[in-house]
């Protein structure tokens, strides 16, 4: 459609357009300030297409959007320098002159990203966000064993010889427990009304993975949402015409919201027999596809205990263990495994919560069998398969492990519906502030091991993209709204601000370099070495450029 085209061509010209003006803007405020005189700002190479003069200096935009420039007199060292210029030319000006001029671009494309986020962070101000109350528990989690239960709010959090601090949402909770794996972490927490004595957590230690590296982080196994009450049975017909993930409605009457509530309900009952209403998946037929819909259905005289056990077990994937699917032909139908079936041990490791199968299934290799025992206590053995699929960035054949079975993720979509308090978001320009240069700083962190990665060949060089992987990126940013783009925009300046640092002739980097040598050497380089350093700067950038479409198009054609 012509409108989906503009908006994919407006976000590349805007997100390109307005990258360059940042950083072109860096060198041309410090050439000013520094009585350099500026001849051109150009957005763009090549022929002008349209532009002003503007006392001594010439604004345009030119034909090819490949980059920018700013035009200083005496910066070719072939050139002479006009008498009227005598001491406003680029290379007249003492080294370090020349460096705070060459470094203000790439550190104006990372000055804009803390603007950005700065400007994100005081836009959400007043939004509804999860408040620093308990939700649900992982069963087995630190914080179960630690006696947190639903409900409770987390008022501070103090690491080992450090001052306790505040906890206003569930993301500073988040934040306050990653850094600390396997350390004993001390909370106070408020629980109706009144405030417990200090508890001790130690943090469980949870792998996380991204293309760019493997980190361990944190957890103590909590939500900040009431798990839903999304039930099954612990055992083929145990509950009588109960099926699995069957939503539960109300208990005898009485409507259930949450999965709180429904213990509450059954506890009521004392193991008796209940009237449930529920809401039962079903699939209808729709063209080319299957759709889910929830119809109601009365159950009578459900059985809730047998032997004194209960008969059915919320399925919440962050509380139990229970199969909501079945790849037909996978490992999981073949080793004999069926739909509301649940895990009660992996190789003879108890597991009570999808984060334990997950974490046992990263130890898992393909045609090596794997013991599973089920609640219900059948032994079956899986052994896990293997698919090669073609990695997104490199399109490169890749190997994964395949299981066949998957969790419930209904449970996971409504719990974000349930969440116990929601409190507005409060945050000074202060707050903002360190906020965002956390944000770049971690950013800037990310893109440096990015690059030692590629130079030392742990990353693919084929992750690298260009032109068209740019246009890729922006327009998808931009369909998701202004916000989206914004945040893209900021990671791709510390992109290229960081890249503009690389010592490479011709780029910022290379003047740093030439300015470094020259401060230290007292005297300028050649006009021989500056050629030179110039043409093989050129034929690297060249090679870059002509790598970097290649994986392009190999990533476009598939």
């Amino acid at each position: 459609m012509p409108s989906d085209f503009l908006l994919k061509a407006g976000s590349i010209v805007l997100l390109l357009g307005g990258l360059i003006f940042v950083h072109e803007l860096g060198h041309f405020v410090a050439a000013k300030l520094l009585g350099v005189k500026v001849l051109r700002f150009s957005i763009g190479f090549g022929p002008r297409l349209f532009g002003f003069t503007r006392g001594e200096t010439e604004y345009r935009v030119a034909s090819l959007p490949l980059g920018g420039y700013v035009k200083m007199a005496g910066d070719d060292p072939s050139e002479e320098v006009k008498p009227e210029d005598r001491g406003r030319g680029f290379l007249e000006q003492q080294p370090w002159r020349r460096f705070v001029i060459a470094a203000a671009g790439p550190g104006m494309n990372l000055v804009f990203p803390v603007l950005v986020y700065l400007a994100l962070g005081l836009a959400q101000n007043g939004q509804l966000v999860a408040g620093p109350r308990v939700g649900s528990l992982s069963p087995g989690s630190p914080a179960a064993e630690a006696g947190l239960e639903p409900g409770d709010r987390i008022v501070s959090v103090a690491a080992p010889g450090e001052a306790p601090k505040p906890v206003r949402y569930f993301n500073d909770l988040r934040d306050l427990v990653s850094p600390h794996p396997g350390e004993p972490l001390t909370f106070e927490v408020e629980r109706d009304g009144r405030r417990l004595p200090p508890l001790t957590l130690t943090p469980a230690r949870e792998r996380e993975s991204n293309p760019i590296e493997t980190t361990w982080r944190g957890v103590i196994g909590v939500t900040p949402a009431y798990s839903p009450a999304v039930v099954a049975p612990v055992a083929r017909g145990a509950a009588g015409p109960l099926e699995p993930f069957d939503l539960v409605a109300s208990v005898n009457g009485k409507k259930v919201a949450h999965a709180g509530e429904l213990r509450r309900a059954l506890d009521a009952a004392r193991c008796g027999p209940v009237a449930l209403e529920v809401l039962r998946e079903q699939g209808v037929s729709a063209p080319g596809a299957t759709v889910s819909t929830y119809r109601p259905v009365a159950l009578a005289d459900v059985p809730t205990c047998a032997g004194g056990a209960p008969t059915f077990a919320v399925a919440d994937p962050g509380v139990s263990t229970f199969i909501a699917a079945v790849a037909p032909g996978g490992p999981a139908e073949q080793a004999g495994l069926r739909r509301g079936d649940a895990l009660a041990a992996v190789n003879g490791h108890p597991v009570r919560s999808f984060r334990d199968v997950n974490a046992r299934a990263a130890e898992f290799k393909a045609g090596q069998p794997v013991e599973l025992a089920l609640r219900d206590g059948r032994k079956v053995t899986l052994v896990p398969g293997e698919r090669t699929e073609l990695d997104e960035m490199t399109r490169e054949p890749q190997k994964k492990l395949v299981l066949g079975f998957f969790p419930e993720q209904r449970a996971l979509v409504e719990s974000s519906a349930l969440l116990v308090e929601r409190v507005p978001l409060a945050m000074g320009p202060l707050e903002a502030g360190r906020a965002a240069l956390a944000g770049v700083h971690e950013a800037v962190r990310l893109t440096v091991v990015s690059l030692a990665h590629i130079v030392t060949g742990q990353l693919s060089f084929k992750t690298v993209g260009g032109p068209i992987m740019l246009f890729s990126i922006a327009s998808k940013a931009a369909e998701e709204g202004l916000q989206s783009f914004l945040f893209t925009m900021a990671l791709i300046s510390v992109n290229l601000g960081l890249m503009n640092l690389l010592p490479i002739p011709v780029l910022d980097g290379g003047h740093l370099a030439t300015c470094l040598v020259e401060g230290v050497t007292r005297r300028p380089l050649s006009i021989r070495a500056r050629e030179i350093a110039n043409l093989v700067g050129i034929i690297l950038l060249v090679m870059l450029m002509i790598a970097v479409f290649k994986n392009d198009i190999v990533r476009v054609m598939g």
